[in-house]
């Protein structure tokens, strides 16, 4: 064959034949008729679904080109090839015509799913296919790149370290493909597509998605809660779009806007020794039992900077999420902490103030700068800065 690789010194073999197989490699305007078997010297079987072959080069004593179907079946029998098979990086030239490399968006778009659901029949759900396809697909990127992105088990999924990495890179690209498809349905000023938003509480947010529904009707809204931490990653991830979260993270790819300061307080079972009082002093936590939000939470991080910088222990006999404190206080468990925003009145639990030292915690509306061109997403900030700018001013006029 008269084709060469780029950065190739010296000939092919001689009469252009592949060193591992023995017959002349697939060129780019030459097509089988048919991929079946065919007489000694013809092309291997497959080769019919190779169009224009991706070239590989040895570096070892003697420079030997090798198409990819050879390639394939050098790596399925060793034995076969003289030790030095790599690919070429970056790209392959073929005629001396640059090709590019371009990832199987299906594929890609198969393994996202997966990689979100952790299950092939969840994903092909998602995406309205069969799972044989999904499986199909899957398994062709793995073989492609020769990689394992899964960890297969009788217990389920596991998504290796390459899997955890390209998952990162997935959700941008269909963050990306979101973005576009925005664009493209914009007509004039009306804003649709989906807003998936991650908060520490639905108190804090209700009535900034009734506001934003109210002038954006087409715009779908997803939410999903957690605490300040969990919440943060999610965003990091492109798993939420924008977050309402309780402390400022002093990261310089988000746009963090101020909403609010909220108090901490404390709240008993209707039969407890408290349950006739509207406050305790901070010095009579000491000792008591006390049920305690879990690690990452702004409100439990606040009650235990201002109990450690007064040196007041209490008797911490449980760590739950924050539906689960208000039913164990209910069962009279111990003492439970919220923000004063959050607690909803309920015939079993009286809520008590902190009358001095009192612990706050602060609420930020945030998404990343990279994604606020995303017009759902500019949107809800644009509406943030606005409520929040018109409480600083309400706070300023009551000050004056």
């Amino acid at each position: 064959s008269g084709l060469t690789a780029s950065g190739l010194q010296g000939s092919a073999p001689s009469a252009g034949r592949c060193r591992i197989v023995g017959s002349r490699p697939l060129s780019a305007r030459t097509r089988p008729r048919s991929s079946a078997s065919s007489p000694s010297g013809s092309l291997p079987i497959g080769a019919a679904r190779v169009r224009v072959p991706n070239w590989f080069r040895c570096p070892g004593k003697t420079t030997i080109r090798y198409c990819a179907i050879c390639w394939r079946n050098a790596r399925k029998s060793p034995e076969k090839s003289c030790g030095w098979l790599k690919p070429s990086a970056g790209r392959q030239a073929v005629g001396g015509i640059n090709k590019l490399h371009f990832v199987n968006f299906s594929q890609l778009r198969s393994f996202y799913a997966v990689g979100r659901e952790l299950s092939f029949t969840k994903a092909a759900d998602l995406l309205c296919i069969g799972q044989p396809t999904v499986t199909t697909q899957v398994k062709a990127l793995e073989e492609t790149y020769d990689v394992q992105l899964f960890l297969r088990s009788p217990r389920g999924l596991k998504l290796t370290d390459a899997g955890e990495a390209l998952l990162t890179v997935a959700r941008q690209i269909f963050s990306l493909e979101e973005q576009a498809v925005g664009i493209l349905r914009a007509e004039g000023n009306q804003i649709s597509g989906k807003l998936r938003v991650g908060t520490v509480g639905p108190f804090f947010v209700m009535e900034l998605l009734s506001a934003f529904h109210a002038q954006y009707p087409l715009v779908q809204v997803s939410l999903e809660s957690g605490n300040s931490d969990v919440v943060y990653n999610k965003l990091m991830n492109y798993e939420v779009d924008v977050a309402i979260i309780g402390r400022d993270y002093d990261d310089p790819r988000l746009d963090l806007v101020q909403l609010g300061r909220h108090e901490v307080i404390i709240f008993v079972h209707r039969n407890h020794p408290w349950a006739g009082r509207q406050q305790i002093d901070l010095e009579e936590l000491d000792g008591q039992r006390m049920i305690f939000r879990e690690p990452g939470s702004m409100t439990r991080r606040a009650l235990e900077e201002m109990l450690e910088l007064h040196r007041i222990r209490p008797n911490v006999v449980m760590e739950i999420p924050r539906d689960g404190v208000r039913e164990a206080v209910a069962a009279g468990l111990g003492a439970g902490i919220v923000s004063k925003t959050e607690f909803q009145l309920d015939d079993r639990l009286t809520p008590l103030s902190i009358a001095d030292h009192k612990p706050f915690t602060e609420s930020f509306a945030t998404c990343l700068k990279a994604r606020q061109e995303l017009r759902p997403i500019g949107a809800f900030m644009k509406l943030v800065t606005e409520v929040s700018n018109l409480k600083f001013n309400q706070m300023a006029a009551a000050v004056l």
